[in-house]
Order: C-alpha cells, then structure tokens, then sequence
C-alpha cells in the first residue's frame, strides 16, 4: 500500500505492507486525513520518529477478534490514548499522560490502511452516522483541541475573546466561542483570512485596531483572554496590555524558531493575570467534538477544505504554508 512516511526530516511517498492486525484491532481502509499544523511543525523541524497523519476517518476493512466495530462501518479515530489512572489522568491532565504521548496508529493517517490499536477501537473512535460526511468527521480531533482550549480558558457567554492567528485553528476558536455566547475577535496580517472570521466576529489586520476592539467591544475593560494560534513571543509580551485586569494569556501553538518570551512579571503579578496553554484533548472532549459535528451544532465545511491525493502531499504542504487554503486534506484513493 501507498503511505507517506517522515524520512531523513522530509515527507516521502513509499509502498510499505498493509499492517496486520491481532485481537481488538481494526484495519482501517482511510478515506480522508486532515494535514494539522503540528504535522508541518514535525517536518519543518525534522522532528526525530514523526509520525505524520491523525485527523482520519475510513471504513472498516478488517475487525481482529472482540473488536468493537464491525468491517464496512465506517468511523472516526484518533491517535491518542491516555491511560486514565496515572497521576496526570487523575488531575484532568490526559495529554500529560506518558502512555498518551507513546500511543499513534500505524503508520499514521497519510496511508491507503492503517492500524488501529485495541485501545484506540475501544476509547478514541466513534462510529459515523449515515449522512455524515468523512470530510467533517474527520475534524474531530482538532475540534476537541479548541473544545479543551475553550474550557481552559473558562469563556463564559458575553466574553471578549481575542485570537491571533486566523488559520484553520484561529477559525474553529472563532466558530466554537461564537456558538457558546462569547465574542471572538480576530487578528491576522492576511486579508482572506480576516474577511473569512468575519462570520464569527470582527476581524483586523492591524495589531493596534485589534487592541482598541478590545477595549470598544468590553465597555473599556480589554480582552477577557487573548488565545495565540499563531504570532511571536515579542506579540505575545505585547497582548498582556491588551488584557483586562484578571485576564488571560493563552499559548494554542508551538513557536518555532524562537520560543523564548520577554514577560513583564510585575504586570502579571500587580493585574493578576494568567498565562495558560493547551495541547491536547481529553477523550471526553473527543466524545463531545464528534457529538457536535454529527449534530450539526459545528460545521468544519466552514473550513472549506481543498482535497489531495497522497501523491500531491507536498502541494497540500505548500498550500496551506502559503496560506493558499485553510485547510488541507489528504484523500488516498
């Protein structure tokens, strides 16, 4: 089978076997894997052992004995399992968790059949009703990221929220924090992108319309939070000023090449503000993604993805880094 595997730091298209599977397992024939942004960061910085591909959804080739879904279902799956009884899991903190961090499916979701794990068919995946499209279902993963992202930052309805970075993260934040009574407010230097968050809230293109928004939209406040998809440690430093006092920081991207941030302690300290971040969902934040999109409570069509074959992975790369599309897909077949 075609599968694209990260060698040598690059993306590289190749035959491999199609993967065996044992008791509880599925083989999962792929019918669509969203390109996320963490697999463009694994590549851009030669992430050592990157697995590439988990916001998939197929159809059920083959069930190992007592497996949970039957062959012909179709479903959705995600790539991590927590263990649920570490100290990590206990406190709400999954993600954290060392047997989240060890667990994928094989070889990841940029191949024609992938392997889905015991644990993954019983904890990480959920069955697709007819008439969901596998396109939609497939964004749960990223959903249930902004979900956690959502709850962290304790947004309650009539909150100003800004969001710095309008890609397809920066979007679904505007979208989800539009459908629980808060007011997004965007930021990014790309005017496509900007007219596009128009559907959740205003948007600017310039960092300095977007602080005053803040304060106009709040009756002088500022930003309840400000959430960064995207952006540079000095803009980061910048925003706490753009807070309301009590307000929130919250770092939802990694920051390459340059992680490092020059903070203003005392105001931290004297404003009470907080810094916070958010990796990766719990399962109950997947249960609760997917039940969103098979609702129709959120729309990824929004999104307006463009589809490649494995064969164009590179294209699906250059366009979504030359922010040619908001969201790209890979389609095996």
């Amino acid at each position: 089978m075609k599968a694209i595997l990260a060698r040598g730091g690059a993306a590289t298209l190749v035959e491999v076997p199609v993967p065996e599977i044992g008791d509880g397992e599925l083989l999962l024939a792929v019918d669509v894997c969203g390109l996320c942004g963490t697999d463009v960061m694994k590549l851009d910085t030669r992430a050592p052992k990157a697995v590439l591909g988990h916001e998939l959804a197929g159809r059920v080739a083959k069930a190992g004995p007592g497996a949970p879904f039957r062959e012909g279902e179709r479903i959705v799956v995600s790539h991590h399992v927590p263990c649920g009884t570490c100290h990590f899991c206990r406190r709400g903190q999954e993600s954290m968790c060392r047997q989240f961090k060890a667990t994928n499916v094989d070889p990841g979701g940029f191949a024609e059949f992938v392997r889905v794990p015991a644990l993954h068919a019983r904890h990480a995946a959920f069955r697709i009703p007819d008439g969901l499209d596998a396109h939609a279902a497939s964004q749960t993963e990223p959903l249930a990221c902004v979900l956690r992202n959502v709850k962290r930052l304790g947004a309650r309805e009539g909150d100003t929220v800004g969001i710095v970075g309008l890609g397809a993260v920066g979007q679904t934040t505007g979208q989800l924090l539009k459908s629980l009574g808060a007011v997004p407010v965007g930021l990014d230097l790309d005017a496509n992108r900007v007219a596009t968050f128009s559907r959740w809230g205003k948007a600017f293109a310039d960092a300095e319309e977007f602080a005053k928004a803040g304060k106009d939209i709040s009756d002088g406040r500022g930003y309840d939070a400000v959430v960064f998809t995207a952006g540079s440690p000095e803009l980061v430093a910048r925003a706490a000023s753009w807070l309301r006092d009590g307000g929130t920081l919250n770092v939802f991207a990694s920051f390459h090449p340059d992680p490092v941030l020059k903070l203003d302690l005392n105001q931290v300290y004297h404003r009470e503000l907080s810094v916070i971040s958010s990796y990766s969902p719990a399962l109950t934040d997947l249960k609760e993604a997917f039940d969103l999109i098979a609702s129709g409570r959120f729309d990824p069509a929004a999104l307006a993805p463009e589809a490649f074959p494995l064969s164009a992975f590179d294209e699906a790369v250059r366009a979504v880094k030359t922010r040619r599309v908001l969201k790209a897909v890979l389609v095996p077949r």
